[in-house]
């Protein structure tokens, strides 16, 4: 797992960001196409005022090309110059608007075919992460950047860089215009053009920085709203709601200050190139007004030329706007990209092999582990477990224990020796074949927010509903679902929460005899549970682990009483047990004496 986010520069984001959506150029290029072709109608207004005040107002012809394409009976008319003038306003208009509205349809078409593109690239991705990295940075900071920081990426291309290729087609064609009626109003509206651009280069950096401290702020807000509303309970059992809402506001009100700070910035650059657009605007009027006093140009001339310029100056306060809007979205590409260059540490090889069902026979070959703090959690461990064997795991809190597990499903690859499964190294298995050999049934079972077939149906989506209710009937939960008002339809709610401890356990042990796997993960799953339910439970266990491999995470004796082995845990190693003296080593745990004290001799 990486560090630090890796910093990238603005053209590195926008090539990567190029490459990412290559596949879209096809409709990159119509949306380009349907802007430019907008950019040369700006002309014809303007045009369309010279006419009605040159040729109405002013009593002179029509221009060669406009009167070839009118009727002499229209042109004859008293307001036939007029009707011309307002024809071709109103004409360009609606072709205008149509064109408009085509880019528009096919912008959001491609917006959200990039999108969901690129959620679902990076979603699994996130999936596929070691579980060091979710646990270091939390789930919200991730979510953010999944479901926000992605929805803007597609921006720096769609709402920045193809209006900009518009921008400066427009400004090139408005230039030209007004350049053949008068080189002195064309050169008195350009002069503001470099200052405009030359203004808006201090600010990129300083947008760039506060927008990535805005969007750090937002994804901080999230993971405080996730964190303590997965754990209401807890909050309202202390009467915390008002720290809880303090702590939220400190948040949002350093976001806020952040977002005001961006404003303002932006508020300043905008101050300036309008300041500068004003004065441009200002001298094309002054001189303008004397080339008309001096016929160098007409009235009407003027009046086109003044209504080119101020659609000169849109197209550049657009472009000076990019500035401001495109730091937001490198931002948010920056950081969605970061998250994809993040290298899981758990990775299939090329050639890693399949496997359907495996026997179930694994061994631990001086295997060594510790986590990013560096401490050793196991050192040259080493045992062999046959298949069908049932080993139980003993220790203090910290020993390993849960590690050996970890390890068993690959979530994280030892950091020496070698692991095997049938013989083979587990780094040589595809992962997902290798995961399917195992059935999880945990100390507090993790249900999702679905109907009670659905949690059931997770181990194996294609099952039946008959295998389903199988399934149940195994765990002893078919006949406490069967009294619940919709079955197996009711909802459990925010991690089964609408379930007791035990219903809960049996949903989990349902889900283990759905799945069918050979080797099976048990982590104290009666430790929470009154002794009725536990009763159930152990009943449902015994004929779970029938011809299975097991691993029994044990804190009291009797989970230990059919166990073939027992392992126990201890400062990075461990010693192996028969049943019988290690649940005599719980027992005497139970009553105060350490663990760790037992003399008797290894078996």
């Amino acid at each position: 797992m990486s560090g630090d986010p890796k910093v990238q520069s603005g053209y590195s984001i926008f090539r990567r960001v190029l490459n990412e959506q290559r596949d879209s150029w096809p409709q990159f290029v119509g949306i380009l196409l349907l802007s430019l072709a907008v950019a040369p109608l700006v002309l014809v207004p303007a045009f369309a005022m010279k006419i009605a005040v040159d040729c109405y107002l002013g009593d002179k012809d029509l221009p060669p090309f406009v009167a070839a394409l009118v009727p002499d009976s229209v042109e004859a008319m008293p307001s036939g110059k007029l009707a011309v003038a307002v024809a071709l306003f109103l004409g360009v208009a609606v072709i205008a608007l149509s064109l408009r509205f085509a880019k528009r349809v096919l912008q959001a078409r491609t917006k959200e075919h990039l999108v969901l593109r690129f959620r679902l690239r990076l979603f699994p991705h996130v999936e596929r992460l070691s579980l060091s990295y979710h646990d270091q940075k939390g789930s919200a900071d991730s979510t953010f950047r999944v479901l926000f920081d992605t929805a803007v990426v597609p921006a720096i291309l769609l709402d920045g860089m193809i209006p900009l290729a518009a921008s400066l087609l427009a400004i090139l064609v408005m230039t030209t215009v007004i350049a053949i009626m008068s080189w002195q109003l064309a050169l008195v509206g350009l002069l503001a053009a470099p200052a405009l651009l030359l203004i808006t280069a201090p600010y990129g950096k300083k947008l760039r920085k506060g927008w990535h401290r805005v969007k750090e702020l937002d994804s901080q807000a999230m993971a405080q709203l996730q964190e303590t509303f997965s754990a209401v309970r807890v909050v309202k059992a202390f009467g915390n709601e008002k720290y809880e809402t303090d702590r939220l506001e400190a948040i949002a009100r350093e976001g806020m200050k952040a977002k005001i700070d961006v404003a303002i910035t932006r508020g300043h650059m905008s101050l300036r190139t309008d300041l500068f657009g004003a004065l441009g605007r200002a001298g094309v009027l002054l001189v303008g007004l004397y080339l008309v006093k001096d016929d160098s140009i007409t009235l009407g001339e003027l009046v086109m030329a003044g209504a080119l310029l101020v659609q000169l100056y849109t197209p550049l306060q657009t472009m000076v706007g990019q500035v401001a809007t495109m730091q937001a979205s490198l931002v948010s590409a920056e950081r969605a990209l970061n998250l994809l260059d993040e290298i899981p540490e758990v990775t299939e090889r090329p050639d890693a092999q399949a496997i359907e069902r495996a026997h179930g026979q694994v061994s631990f070959e001086d295997v060594a582990f510790a986590y990013d703090d560096g401490k050793p959690i196991l050192r040259g461990v080493t045992f062999s477990v046959e298949a069908g064997q049932r080993i139980g795991l003993i220790g203090p809190t910290g020993s390993g224990k849960t590690t050996i597990t970890n390890l068993l499903t690959r979530l994280y690859d030892p950091k020496g020796g070698a692991i095997r499964l049938d013989g083979i190294d587990l780094r040589d298995l595809r992962i997902d074949d290798l995961r399917q050999q195992f059935s999880v049934v945990l100390q507090d079972p993790v249900l999702f927010k679905k109907s009670i077939s659905e949690n059931i149906r997770y181990a194996r989506p294609d099952a039946s509903m008959e295998d389903v209710i199988e399934a149940a009937r195994l765990a002893h939960a078919d006949e406490f679902i069967n009294t619940l008002p919709n079955g197996y339809d009711t909802v459990v709610g925010e991690r089964g929460m609408r379930l007791s401890g035990g219903e809960r356990q049996r949903i989990s042990l349902a889900r283990a005899f759905l799945k069918d796997a050979p080797i099976l993960i048990l982590d104290e799953p009666t430790s929470s549970v009154d002794l009725r339910t536990e009763d159930m439970i152990m009943d449902a266990l015994q004929r779970l682990l029938v011809n299975r491999t097991s691993f029994t995470i044990a804190h009291r004796a009797n989970t230990l009483k059919d166990c073939d082995k027992v392992l126990c845990l201890d400062g990075g190693t461990v010693t192996l047990f028969d049943p019988e003296t290690a649940v005599m080593s719980l027992e005497d745990a139970m009553r105060g004496n350490k663990a760790a004290s037992v003399s008797d001799t290894p078996s």
